[in-house]
């Protein structure tokens, strides 16, 4: 398999370069489609209605800490062939406990957003369909695939969103005609005026947060096995966040080119008619639905690759508690722990759409979310510095400066999570 998959990125004439990049991105497409999702769209649009572009650079700081979080856990799991849980394990049970109470918890409440989102972006696109009935179409279908499983089938799909997004949400941005004088200013580091929250909004937007630890076990279903694959690994996340920076600065393009100046600000999906309707207006039907389909794309997107990411973690989590040496089982998305999982994600959080949140439980999700990049940056430090990996693998001082900045960013993320409780 190895050889096979080395053989067709090395073979570049009569192929064309978007066939090539396919070739060798995988799992960074699931990363880039997964991670970004209808919030993280509108965190970079309400951006630029307030900030324009400049806060383009802030976008940069958070892929490329999300970057390198994610490229230590490739190379962990390539160069030791275990996962980072059953790293962090090896450190200390807290940290397994921690992750298994917080993915429960998270899994129920990551749901219920996910199937709210679905319902309002269906709505937004199909008003004659009710919020709750579009929730609940979009969600089993979403478990249907999920069901199904094959990881093949599985990458191909996410990028495939991967590139109706890039049509989607780069057209809008074209669409708007931005001044290209302008675009290359947002790259310089500053922060304006009552911007702060701005700008940790847009950096600790990109990306997902636990289901990161997911990438290594998308690498081994690719069939990228062993230290050799570390500098393709590279390559394909490379490629996958350079697609998110693309995604996050084009909404960030409409929302200075289309919003500022204007005083709107688009509070979630439940406004997105009011940014759509005024958007098809100024360029035309066609417009709007290249916006309403970038949408719908980057939430439906969310739900196959995050659930997908989040039940291989609890499916490792799940054997580690049962001693087993296996991460997952022979064909993990067909496991009892995976489907148990995916249907504690879809069933019980339709439920929310009927029903107030639980404050406690809220609170309870609040309050572990923000403390959990830290604690995984904290752990990945330990870790990748540790004697558990071979010396060659080990972080370098480039890579955990790196780590330490992401530290100190999402601890000051999680603050202010915490004190906004």
């Amino acid at each position: 398999m190895e050889k096979v998959l080395t053989q067709q990125t090395e073979q570049v004439g009569g192929m064309s370069r978007w066939r090539r990049i396919a070739g060798v991105a995988g799992p960074g497409f699931i990363v880039a489609a997964a991670g970004v999702g209808a919030g993280d769209l509108i965190a970079s649009l309400n951006a630029g209605a307030s900030f324009g572009l400049t806060l383009a650079w802030a976008v940069v700081v958070g892929c490329f800490i999300k970057f390198i979080v994610t490229e230590c856990i490739g190379r962990w799991s390539l160069a030791t062939g275990i996962s980072p849980l059953r790293g962090f394990h090896q450190l200390s049970k807290i940290f397994t406990g921690y992750f298994g109470i917080y993915s429960i918890i998270l899994g129920f409440f990551y749901g219920a957003a996910i199937a709210g989102a679905l319902g309002l972006t269906v709505h937004a696109m199909f008003p004659a369909v009710d919020i709750k009935l579009g929730a609940i179409v979009a969600v089993l279908l979403g478990l249907g695939i999920l069901w199904i499983g094959k990881y093949s089938s599985f990458e191909k799909l996410m990028s495939f969103f991967v590139a109706v997004m890039f049509i989607s949400i780069v057209g809008a941005a074209i669409l708007t005609k931005p001044d290209l004088s302008i675009l290359l200013s947002g790259l310089t580091p500053r922060v304006p005026q009552d911007g702060t929250f701005y700008v940790l909004g847009v950096m600790g937007g990109v990306g997902m947060s636990i289901g990161l630890l997911s990438y290594g076990y998308w690498l081994r279903d690719r069939g990228w096995n062993g230290p050799s694959w570390i500098k393709t690994m590279r390559l394909d996340l490379v490629i996958g966040y350079g697609m998110t920076f693309i995604f996050m600065f084009a909404m960030m393009i409409v929302g200075a080119a289309f919003l500022q100046g204007s005083g709107t600000e688009v509070g979630g999906l439940s406004d997105l008619n009011a940014l759509a309707n005024p958007f098809a207006e100024r360029f035309g039907e066609p417009a709007k639905w290249l916006l309403l389909i970038g949408m719908f794309s980057a939430v439906f997107s969310s739900l196959i690759g995050g659930y997908n990411a989040l039940a291989n973690v609890f499916n490792d989590i799940f054997n580690i508690y049962r001693k087993t040496d296996k991460e997952r089982d022979e064909n993990a998305v067909r496991s009892v722990p995976f489907r148990a999982y995916i249907l504690w994600m879809c069933l019980p959080p339709l439920a929310m759409l009927f029903l107030d949140k639980p404050v406690t439980l809220v609170l309870i999700y609040a309050a572990l979310g923000a403390l959990l990049m830290p604690v995984m940056i904290g752990g990945l430090l330990w870790l990748m510095n540790s004697k558990r990996l071979d010396k060659k693998y080990r972080n370098g001082f480039v890579m955990n400066a790196s780590l330490v900045l992401g530290l100190v960013m999402f601890i000051g993320l999680g603050l202010n999570e915490l004190v906004n409780l």
